[in-house]
């Protein structure tokens, strides 16, 4: 019988101080479901009485335009 692990996925968390600021990325996380990455959000970030938080995969981004890397590996970019 094969056993496999939950895939973590890395998430970034947005949020909101009050209402009319804007909404910034405060920090990230992994976790295996979207619902953990929620309660994991709430859980870690609770230091403020945020109007709003926002959890996103990492990997739903749109890059438009990214650095260039700094030190370049042959076969790496």
């Amino acid at each position: 019988m094969s056993s496999t692990l939950p895939h973590n996925e890395d998430y970034l968390l947005f949020t909101r101080i009050k209402r009319g600021d804007d909404l910034v990325e405060v920090g990230s996380l992994r976790a295996t479901s979207d619902e953990l990455a929620k309660l994991y959000a709430k859980q870690i970030y609770d230091e403020e009485d945020w109007v709003e938080m926002q959890v996103v995969k990492k990997s739903n981004l749109l890059p438009v335009i990214l650095p260039e890397p700094l030190f370049e590996k042959e076969g790496v970019k």
